[in-house]
């Protein structure tokens, strides 16, 4: 165990009183509470792995692996698009492409710079969700008549992918790209 020490400062009476604060050592609750977290979040999204999945196979096969679709999309010619995202704390959203013949044709991890950069000023939701997928995050700004979609994906560092949406019209104002801040408290 360590102590940290520090000032409070009380904002109505602008005094400052001592405060401790006993931290146990970061390795002591990393020993302790990695193995339930990592239990925890694989309780918690059953079916969320990508199981081992193949060109050729049929949808029954692709669901058995894979779980049911969060959404499905049908072409004119037959095909289905299954969309699997696995937001807000993944990163990764895969889909799923069925030929008329409902079979796997392709896989494709879509939160990548590649699918980002189809994203344009000037598109309705619906496209950024067929390009994209569910995001994990939306958040509205009223004062800015602003809504942003939000997807966790990993380069070298986790990142955020957001695209602003004018709210009134339903289109692509812009995309940003912005590096996720995790905070360490390096005294503990």
């Amino acid at each position: 165990m360590t102590r940290n020490t520090g000032e409070r400062r009380d904002v109505y009476t602008d005094s400052v009183e001592a405060q401790t604060v006993i931290v146990p050592h970061r390795g002591d609750i990393m020993r302790r509470t990695l193995p339930l977290i990592s239990l925890a979040l694989a309780l918690s999204f059953p079916g969320c792995a990508v199981g081992p999945v193949a060109t050729g196979m049929d949808e029954a096969q692709v669901e058995a692996r894979m779980g049911k679709p969060e959404t499905v999309r049908k072409g004119a010619d037959g095909s289905q698009i299954w969309e699997y995202p696995y937001g807000p704390a993944g990163r990764q959203t895969y889909m799923v492409i069925l030929g008329p013949d409902h079979r796997m044709s392709e896989i494709r991890q879509v939160l990548t710079n590649e699918y980002f950069a189809k994203v344009t000023s000037g598109m309705s939701r619906d496209e950024v969700r067929q390009i994209l997928g569910k995001p994990g995050i939306v958040s509205n700004y009223p004062a800015r008549d602003e809504e942003v979609w939000s997807w966790r994906y990993q380069e070298v560092n986790p990142m955020f992918f957001n695209v602003m949406f004018d709210r009134s019209t339903g289109k692509v104002r812009t995309t940003q790209r912005q590096e996720e801040i995790l905070w360490m408290d390096q005294n503990c």
